[in-house]
């Protein structure tokens, strides 16, 4: 058979003659982009290690060990002595008898009374009892509570310091006493300078003051009384003046002794001769508290006798410490 399209003769096989069959399409080459590598910038595998990295290290600062030297050993001897130690339980119980009285204060009108009892006759007109009694009652119900208090806190702390020093140089582990208790003595010692200080200003304003009032006056009857009011006035303010440098100069030698000691306990240097000056001013305080003793008790009562003899005891203690301790820089042939 022949195609009818073209003539051409068909295939035996039966398929379509060649005219018919569609022209074969080209093949498509499909075209693929290449993958480029993915570069990850985020943080290492766990299979990858950062190598070392080295920096420079402080030194270490190890606390400096100062060497035990026979100061050392002299300043705990002194800190441990019975003497210390009999002033501490000293200091500890005027402490207990000075809250005592503070808690059982003299009724003001036995004060009152004996205030006036023995006044000239001549101011008793001047000084009105009934004033003075409301002073006193004021004074003892605003300030009994913030004198225990002021005493527990003050006073509790020169305890403390007393037997921290005292029990720091009695054990025989440490090598040297503790300065904790120095320290504290030493802070209460300046605030004694500066309220004394300020104690001296106030002294020469109350002379200038009553001076001022003294030479006002028209020297009648009562003014005459008035000036001799005023002339002890004076004489009182001067006289308190000359005692508050004498005490300012102790407590300016007691501050240069802590000092000294505090520094020996430190470094082990020898420390300087404690000063003669405090020793005596110790005695006196001592004799004029034990004259004052008396006076105490028949204005104030009874109750202030164990006071006032602890507060003799005391000074009497404060200046034989001295003494001890200028003694054993001698016997150790440290002192300078």
């Amino acid at each position: 058979m022949y195609c009818t399209n073209c003539g051409r003769k068909l295939p035996e096989d039966g398929s379509p003659c060649v005219c018919r069959q569609q022209p074969a399409q080209p093949e498509q080459q499909t075209y693929t982009q290449p993958v480029q590598p993915q570069q990850n910038y985020g943080a290492p595998t766990q299979n990858f290690q950062m190598p070392p990295q080295y920096y420079a290290q402080p030194p270490v600062q190890y606390p400096v060990q100062r060497p035990i030297t026979p100061v050392h050993g002299v300043l705990k001897s002194f800190f441990a002595s019975p003497l210390f130690l009999i002033t501490a339980i000293l200091f500890s119980v005027n402490l207990l008898f000075q809250i005592i009285a503070s808690l059982f204060p003299q009724d003001p009108a036995y004060i009152v009374n004996q205030i006036y009892s023995n006044l000239p006759y001549e101011m008793q007109f001047i000084v009105s009892p009934g004033d003075l009694y409301s002073a006193l009652s004021d004074a003892q119900s605003g300030t009994t509570v913030g004198t225990v208090i002021g005493m527990l806190i003050t006073g509790g702390l020169m305890a403390a310091a007393y037997w921290i020093t005292y029990i720091s140089a009695k054990n025989p582990s440490i090598p040297a006493a503790k300065t904790a208790g120095l320290t504290i003595m030493k802070v209460f010692s300046i605030i004694s300078l500066v309220v004394m200080s300020l104690a001296e200003v106030l002294c020469v304003v109350l002379a200038v003051i009553f001076g001022v009032a003294l030479a006002g006056n028209d020297y009648g009857y009562m003014d005459e009384m008035m000036s001799v009011i005023f002339v002890f006035l004076i004489a009182a303010c001067i006289f308190g003046f000359v005692v508050l440098i004498f005490e300012i100069i102790y407590e300016a030698k007691v501050i240069k002794m802590l000092n000294s000691a505090k520094n020996a306990m430190l470094t082990g240097m020898v420390p300087n001769k404690a000063s003669v000056f405090v020793a005596v001013i110790c005695f006196i305080s001592a004799a004029v508290s034990f004259f004052s003793v008396f006076g105490d008790a028949v204005l104030y009562g009874w109750i202030r006798v164990p006071l006032g003899l602890t507060s003799v005891a005391l000074n009497v203690l404060y200046g034989l410490l001295v003494l001890q301790f200028n003694k054993m820089l001698k016997n150790a042939g440290m002192a300078r």
